[in-house]
């Protein structure tokens, strides 16, 4: 089970996530992202820093949203992920339009946001 911690963010939605216990449903992760899909925003930040690798539910809960924000001409994208993280979204034969960004400012500039000072 992942913990989810959330922000509203002038221009994107920002979830970040930490390991919980190993097993069990996530359902922390479908409801944020769900949260995350009907706050008008355009973009979508996961931020992976906390987080070693993901469970397959987890992985295919982010699969799921991030077709479902394609579908919306909107946005996910993954923050901080570790190369097993990586490695377990891209066993869900995403299209290669997931983005990845090592840093929550790459993040704001793969997603075409201006940056205030």
């Amino acid at each position: 089970m992942t913990t989810v911690f959330h922000e509203l963010l002038p221009e994107s939605y920002l979830l970040l996530l930490t390991p919980g216990r190993p097993s069990g449903p996530e359902f922390a992760l479908d409801f944020s992202l769900k949260c995350a899909c009907r706050s008008g925003k355009t973009a979508v930040w996961v931020d992976c820093e906390l987080l070693l690798a993901l469970s397959p539910e987890a992985a295919r809960i982010l699969c799921d949203y991030y077709h479902k924000l394609q579908e919306e001409h909107k946005q996910l994208v993954v923050v901080h992920a570790s190369d097993e993280v990586k490695q377990e979204l891209l066993n869900w034969h995403l299209d290669p339009d997931l983005c990845f960004a090592p840093t929550l400012i790459d993040a704001a500039w793969q997603s075409g946001q201006r940056l205030v000072a």
